[in-house]
């Protein structure tokens, strides 16, 4: 069954998961129903086509292929910080970045890595403490000042985990594409290292080569409180054209 040509009849246009069985059946009118639910989910795996918001897909090709965003080649800090975490907290919901993973968004590269884990409230002290037998420079929730003040190459900072976060279906630990975009705007550590006037420049790149979940990134900015400043900035300082928003694709 070729699924390629079944989607190519689905226009540059969004469509729902409804719309792939209908144009199934068109095609192939002895399909069997009962199997689209794994034909679907292997359109998604194989690369055919992407998830752009809540029930609302485009097909993929070469000229608008955008990866699935992982954080790959993670400095040996970061790396033996996730081994200790997962050994310490294996049940526990955290997650893990580091500032260096900003640089391929920004043309002012960031020189000083800190290394960022976020956990829920209850559990904060809990990590603080026991990173600190491990690890030499942990800061608690610092403001910018006492980050600047105190802060060193790879300091670690705990920070608070928001709830009802997007997380990243392919590392457990780390930022999915849409939170880490929200934090650009929202994590306090995050805008300490990150120049404002860059911001625009850095949703294009985002866009441009990641596949981005619309509906997921804006709910979870509403949460935030940085919905309208995201849009705003994507509405008047980019190109970007919005899939969720009828009219511009």
């Amino acid at each position: 069954m070729k699924y390629d040509a079944v989607l190519k009849k689905m226009g540059s246009d969004t469509f729902r998961r409804q719309d792939v069985l209908n144009a199934l059946l068109t095609a192939y009118p002895d399909y069997n129903a009962g199997s689209f639910n794994r034909h679907f989910s292997k359109l998604l795996s194989n690369d055919l086509m992407e998830s752009v918001g809540e029930d609302m897909y485009i097909a993929a090709s070469p000229d608008t292929y955008r990866r699935i965003y992982v954080h790959k080649g993670p400095s040996p800090e970061l790396s033996d910080l996730g081994s200790f975490l997962n050994a310490e907290f294996p049940l526990a919901d955290f997650l893990i970045m580091e500032t260096v993973q900003l640089n391929e968004f920004f043309d002012h590269q960031t020189a000083q890595n800190t290394m960022i884990v976020m956990t829920e409230k209850m559990l904060m002290d809990v990590f603080f403490e026991k990173i600190k037998e491990r690890f030499s420079s942990v800061l608690f929730a610092p403001k910018a000042d006492d980050l600047q003040r105190y802060g060193i190459n790879n300091t670690i900072i705990i920070e608070k985990l928001s709830t009802r976060y997007p997380k990243n279906p392919r590392q457990r630990h780390s930022h999915s594409i849409e939170k880490l975009t929200v934090d650009l705007f929202a994590e306090r550590t995050i805008r300490a290292v990150v120049n404002a006037n860059d911001r625009p420049a850095a949703l294009e790149t985002i866009f441009k080569r990641y596949r981005i979940n619309e509906t997921r990134l804006f709910n979870y900015a509403r949460t935030r409180r940085v919905d309208a400043e995201i849009r705003r900035i994507i509405r008047n300082d980019t190109a970007i054209k919005l899939y969720t928003e009828k009219g511009n694709r």
